[in-house]
């Protein structure tokens, strides 16, 4: 800004007097400087083609996500260190073939808590967020591949032959040890968000539900219970892989809002309610047995969590909003009817 100062004559001739004068030449050139320094610090030194506007208020940019963990992804972690302990403790008692009651829970106590004693010097400082929900979602994997594997084993095998409790409880630590070091090892090099490690454990559970429904509702006619489950349980073990390779498959792609995770819950939920009136169709005396209703169940159920996903969309809290980068996204997924049944169609795209 460029001030000028013109002082006009008397029409007498005379001057301004001089204090005049040279005050006043003082004060613009003061008012001069302030303006180009003002203006010096407004201008960047390069040009530039477009103003940056600030944003208005009722539009301001949603906090940049936390680098570290959160209350409620700690807690998990120190819920499911918890169950681990007692779970190893048991598994030592088994071990060592202790009888007596007391000092069978001695060493469940003990590492019951010292388990989640682990945990708090592990986050001392706070873990990155997505490590706690990784190893625990490590645990709880590792911990149902080995009931699986064991309970697929002892209703398969011989009464000779049958791990028993100790078979199962060891399986089951070791599971757990083994998931829980993968499961900080993955969140130590990928850094996933807690909403993959979320859906990775609901993947699996709803894959071994589906699977048992399947195995048992395509066992043989004429077999009972006592055979039947054989199917089952390698339905359900069956199931449960499945079920880890598709939601850690789609984790790379697609990461679920807790909208979206709720959804599919409910939509598993809604599914197989929904089947239950198929088992009156089985009413007759002719009929097929009761049990491949258990199918329609299973079909359902996976239908209502796709359905779940569908519905809840994309929300606020979706992949969109997470800090960490992808190198693709998921776009759709659409059923399609073909000529000898039906497929899924799924789409997205690379960056």
């Amino acid at each position: 800004m460029t001030m000028k100062f013109e002082f006009e004559r008397p029409h007498t001739g005379a001057r301004p007097p001089r204090a005049l004068r040279v005050w006043c030449g003082l004060w613009a050139a003061a008012i001069g400087l302030g303006s180009h320094s003002a203006a010096a610090q407004a201008v960047p030194s390069s040009p530039q083609p477009f103003a940056v506007q600030a944003a208005p208020s009722g539009f301001a940019q949603p906090a940049p996500v936390s680098a570290r963990r959160s209350g409620t992804e700690i807690t998990v972690l120190y819920s499911a260190a918890a169950v681990y302990g007692v779970g190893m403790g048991v598994w030592l008692g088994a071990e060592a073939k202790i009888k007596d009651p007391g000092l069978f829970l001695i060493a469940p106590a003990v590492l019951g808590v010292g388990a989640p004693l682990g945990v708090y010097l592990l986050d001392n400082p706070s873990l990155p967020r997505g490590m706690p929900a990784a190893i625990a979602t490590g645990m709880v994997i590792g911990a149902g591949e080995g009931i699986g594997i064991s309970s697929y084993q002892f209703v398969s095998a011989t009464s000779a032959d049958a791990w028993g409790f100790r078979g199962l409880s060891r399986a089951t630590a070791i599971g757990a040890t083994l998931g829980g070091v993968g499961g900080f090892a993955l969140g130590y090099l990928q850094e996933p968000s807690p909403k993959s490690s979320l859906l990775t454990t609901s993947g699996v559970l709803w894959g071994g539900a589906v699977g048992a429904m399947f195995g048992y509702g395509a066992s043989g006619k004429g077999l009972g219970y006592g055979r039947a489950n054989d199917s089952a349980a390698l339905g359900g073990l069956i199931g449960f892989n499945v079920g880890l390779a598709a939601a850690a498959g789609l984790s790379t792609v697609y990461i679920p809002s807790y909208r979206a995770l709720s959804y599919m819950w409910i939509g598993a939920g809604v599914g197989a309610a929904v089947s239950l009136p198929v088992y009156l169709a089985y009413a007759g005396k002719d009929s097929p047995p009761a049990k491949r209703g258990l199918v329609f169940s299973g079909t359902a159920t996976t239908v209502g969590i796709v359905a779940g996903a569908l519905i809840a969309g994309a929300g606020s809290d979706s992949a969109d909003s997470e800090s960490t980068s992808h190198f693709a996204h998921l776009d759709y997924v659409i059923p399609m009817p073909t000529a000898h049944g039906a497929e899924l169609s799924i789409g997205g795209r690379l960056e």
